[in-house]
């Protein structure tokens, strides 16, 4: 069986979850038997398959309403999937292909508010579009896929999310020369890894943790890129807690599992997730303790492995913190290296014997 993948959105972008996503997804498809045709943009960023469809250089939107759907059609493949973004409107006419879109999470609906002119009227349309005419839908949860039921009566595979394989026995790269680079210590610092936008609610993680972090002595530690955009109540908060904050921007893998290894306690008080990688990052990485938001995806995934705090009650998560011991990540604690590899073997087999 052909199964092409769009990769084309790795093109210019920060590896952030959803990249890492489709990364790990394409590498999951290779373990398998069958013809696997990654879809790039410019150039293969990831490795010499001689079956690499290249999309030459073009502006975004005719990339991703042309271009694409002119090579989908001339792969002709019997799968196209298409982890990051949703397909192109014309693609479910045009090609053969059986069209299966991967819905990482509801952000477009839910915070609609929070979103940029672009993914308002450009993408939201396309997931709209993809719930009506996808010939099955993949999601990363049992969480977006109960969610996702409401909207479509397609097919939903959860397919699960990797955590990439970087992580995997990566405490032995762990080197605290790195947090010599912002005055950190070992264990004397929480961190919070994520871009820092409306959907990660970082100005209520300020509120929650200024107390804790001044009783104990503690810095924050903020991996991400800054996207606050003019909130004066936020900057306000960032100028009277900036003895305890470590803006660190991006940084590189090795650096990264240094962080997260020597961190006190990893935390991520999101309003909303698909999955929520980065605290099973943390964890691989030797983190101990961790600190989320009570919302329904951080309890199917961490469910007695953290402390859950509510999402409208900064006096009460202040106390939970400083009156009582935060919780270890249990011995037996699974991290999720492999799971996207079964699951996608799994759906591809369905089509591959109707």
């Amino acid at each position: 069986m052909k199964i092409a993948i769009d990769l084309t959105p790795l093109c210019g972008r920060k590896r952030t979850g959803v990249e890492m996503y489709a990364i790990d997804l394409y590498r999951a498809l290779l373990s398998t038997e069958h013809s696997i045709i990654p879809i790039f943009h410019v150039e293969n960023e990831l490795d010499t398959n001689p079956n690499a469809y290249i999309i030459k250089r073009t502006k975004r939107l005719w990339l991703e309403n042309v271009a694409l759907t002119r090579a989908i059609c001339k792969i002709d493949a019997d799968i196209t999937l298409f982890p990051i973004f949703p397909p192109p409107v014309d693609v479910y006419c045009r090609s053969k292909s059986k069209i299966i879109p991967t819905l990482h999470d509801f952000t477009f609906l839910k915070y609609r508010k929070t979103l940029n002119y672009a993914a308002k009227y450009y993408l939201t349309p396309k997931y709209l579009l993809s719930f009506k005419k996808a010939d099955a839908i993949i999601t990363i949860s049992e969480t977006i896929k109960n969610i996702l039921k409401r909207y479509t009566i397609r097919p939903i595979y959860n397919c699960g999310e990797n955590i990439s394989s970087d992580y995997k026995n990566c405490e032995k790269y762990a080197d605290p020369a790195f947090l010599e680079r912002w005055g950190l210590k070992d264990s004397n610092y929480i961190i919070s890894v994520s871009t820092l936008e409306p959907r990660k609610n970082f100005k209520y993680l300020l509120k929650v943790i200024f107390p804790y972090l001044k009783r104990n002595n503690y810095k924050l530690v903020l991996v991400g890129r800054k996207g606050w955009g003019k909130d004066e109540e936020l900057q306000t908060l960032i100028d009277d807690m900036q003895e305890c904050l470590v803006f660190t921007e991006y940084v590189e893998t090795e650096c990264l599992i240094s962080l997260y290894k020597y961190a006190f306690a990893f935390a991520l008080l999101s309003v909303d997730e698909g999955f929520g990688r980065t605290p099973f990052e943390a964890v691989a990485c030797g983190c101990k303790r961790v600190i989320l938001s009570d919302i329904e995806i951080f309890h199917e995934t961490f469910e007695e492995n953290a402390l859950f705090l509510p999402l409208n009650d900064v006096n009460k998560c202040t106390s939970l913190l400083l009156e009582q011991e935060l919780p270890k990540i249990k011995e037996n604690f699974n991290i999720p290296f492999e799971v996207v590899e079964q699951r996608i073997k799994d759906l591809i087999q369905l089509y591959d014997n109707p």
